[in-house]
This record gives C-alpha cells, structure tokens and sequence, in this order.
C-alpha cells in the first residue's frame, strides 16, 4: 500500500518480526546456518544468522545480546536500519511492565531502507526510505479506529508496539507491518530523519495547547521532547516561552530552542510559581515537574501532560484553578507534517543530537542519557 493511502489508517504500532509463532521473551539467538540478511536485491542471502540487539530482558534488565536476524512474513516488510533514537522512555522501560513487555528488541525510532517486501505487500520497494511509527499497526475494527482516534488502538500501542511489545530497531534489521511505514525524501538529511518520531510526539502536544499565537508557553523539562516543544511553540506563534529545567547541560540549548528564560526548579521555583503561563507542557514525567505545572499555569490555562509520571497532579489545584489538564499519547497523524518541517528547515534538530553511536556502545549511551549529561544519542547499528 502506499504511503498516502496509509496516513489515514497508520498509527503506532509493529507487527512482531520474528516468528510471531514464538510466546514473548522465549525467541533467542538460533543456529549459525539460518538464514541470513537480505542483500540489496531483497532477497535471502548467506551471511550470519544472529545480529547485536539492545534487548530488554524478561528479567527486566537491559544489555546487549545476539539475537536472531528477523524473517519477515509475506504481509511484512524487513527494514535495514540506518539511525534509532533513544527515547527517554526506553531509560524506564524495566519499570513500565504495562508498555514494555520485556523480551523484545527496544528501540521505536528509526529510520532506514527497506531490504525485502513480502508477497503480500504492495505499493512499496525495496530500497526505498522509510521511517517507523511503531503504533502503526492499527486493527482497522476498533471502535478507536472506526473513529479516527487510532493512537486509543489498543492492539497498536499496548500489544504490538515496535520496540515496546514487539521486536525493535536497536538492531540492524527490524521487521513489520506495511502499515507502520512513511516514506521519507531522498532529500532530507540523514539526522533529521532520525527524529520524525520524537517530533511528531512534540507536535501533537503542541497542537493539543491550541491556538498559541501571543501567547506565553511553559515547557517543563528539557530534554529532547521539551525542546522542540520550545521549538514548536515558537513556530506556531507563541509570544513567550519559558523552559523549566534543572540540568546544566539541558539548559544551555535554551537560546537555540528560542526559550526567553530557562529557569532551574530547584532555585526558581518561586519564579515559576508566578509565570501564569497560559499553556504548560509537562515533559519531564517527574512529580516535582507536574506539581510545578499546576503551579504555574494562569486559571483557566491549559497544561498538557507529555511525560509519563504517576504522581503530583493536584485535583484541588487543578480545581481551584480551573485547569483544562489534557494528556498527550503518542500521536495520529503528525508524521506527515513532521516530515515536511523536519525536509524543509522549518524545525531544526540536528544540533540537539548530542552523538552517533555504534550498536555496541549503546549500554554506555543509556548510561549516559540516564545522567541528563547528553542531549540525544542516536544509534547506527550498521556502522
């Protein structure tokens, strides 16, 4: 199927790539003479039958193991990865049995080429470039999707999600469904494709602040996903943005992500408290980042929820204050839009990619982003 007849159905989510036959968190690596990767005509050749995966674990660990290199199914496609972020969810995964599964291959933003089509698979070729919406894979019957709603498909992001429930692209092939794909052009850079995923999040929490023009935005939390909510607000027309962050390092990007202060909670907090900012977006999932949220939205503002936090949302500020308090999952259709401001220049990311770094350095990038001393590490599992 083609890209443009996918967009309306598409949401997130991947169809497992190695042997869906297989229960979760039983697949290991397999015998050498299996066969191997694709080669550039898209058909089975010789060659290794494992490859390095970033693997979460059934135990709830996190390393580095020889998987088995994915056998697509007629209705898949096999994708050789180029770049896959590191989300910051991927850091919490061991503690969020009800998204990540565990015994799956971790990674939900990639990009790369495809090496092989299934014979049930129209309307895409190998070679051609694709990003990865790993909640793609909607049902299609859901009264979700029946109503356009598809990132509520709850086979598509808590079932079958790439990276999450199903085999994902910290690896250097990942198999999935047709219906997860977006093409991307030859001529976007290399790096921004690498961030169709992380934008589109921001996007779509933008978007849910409304109308932005002249208006003042607080975004809480500063990693990847605030900043280009900084960078987002300011392209929608907001007339003040702040940035609320307790890292040195995080902070420092303020000024490129057109920020007009960036504060530090721990010693601004009074300063936040008085911002009234007419929208908040809350990114940083962390209970002192959402109390501070209510706090410093106006009455009658509007905060969006993006991060993944348990606690500190106050019902008797959100009460007093008469806070419109909307949450922020996944996405619906905002690739589309991402693609075209990521090509275009219209949203700049490539000086917050902080490194590339090979598939057998990517224990030590987790280790690193867990310290908030690095921006964002994109992996390259084929060198």
């Amino acid at each position: 199927m083609s890209d443009n007849a996918q967009r309306g159905r598409a949401r997130k989510a991947g169809a497992g790539g190695n042997d869906a036959g297989e229960p979760a968190g039983r697949r290991r690596s397999r015998a050498a003479d299996e066969p191997g990767p694709t080669d550039p005509g898209g058909r089975m050749g010789p060659g290794p039958a494992e490859m390095t995966a970033m693997v979460l674990r059934t135990d709830r660990s996190i390393g580095l193991e020889r998987w088995p290199v994915p056998t697509p199914r007629d209705d898949q496609v096999l994708v050789e990865v180029d770049l896959c972020g590191i989300c910051g969810s991927d850091l919490h995964s061991p503690q969020t049995p009800e998204v990540y599964l565990g015994g799956f291959v971790l990674g939900h933003e990639p990009v790369g080429r495809i090496a092989r089509v299934g014979r049930d698979v129209a309307g895409w070729h190998v070679g051609q470039r694709v990003c990865i919406n790993p909640n793609g894979d909607t049902c299609g019957v859901c009264e979700a999707c029946r109503a356009g709603r598809l990132n509520h498909c709850v086979p598509a992001t808590l079932e079958r999600a790439v990276g999450l429930q199903a085999d994902g692209a910290l690896a250097a092939q990942v198999a999935v469904s047709p219906k997860t794909l977006h093409a991307v052009p030859e001529q976007m850079g290399r790096i921004e494709s690498a961030w169709v995923e992380p934008a589109a999040t921001a996007l779509r929490a933008v978007l849910l602040a409304g109308d932005l023009t002249g208006r003042s935005v607080l975004v809480v939390g500063g990693g990847p996903i605030g900043q280009l909510c900084c960078r987002l607000a300011r392209h929608f027309g907001a007339g003040r943005v702040w940035l609320s962050e307790p890292s040195v390092e995080r902070r420092s990007y303020a000024e490129a992500s057109q920020v007009d202060r960036a504060l530090d909670p721990s010693v601004d907090a009074a300063a936040l408290d008085g911002l009234k900012a007419d929208a908040v977006l809350e990114c940083s999932g962390s209970e002192p980042g959402i109390r501070s949220a209510l706090a410093a939205a106006r009455p009658e503002g509007t905060v969006v929820i993006v991060g993944g936090g348990r606690a500190g949302l106050d019902p008797l500020t959100v009460l007093v204050k008469e806070l419109r308090v909307l949450g922020c999952f996944t996405y619906v259709d905002e690739f589309t839009e991402v693609i075209s401001l990521l090509t275009d220049g219209g949203l700049r990311v490539a000086d917050l990619t902080s490194e590339v770094a090979g598939i057998d350095d990517a224990p030590a990038a987790f280790e690193r982003l867990r310290d908030a001393s690095t921006m964002k590490i994109l992996v390259a599992p084929n060198g």
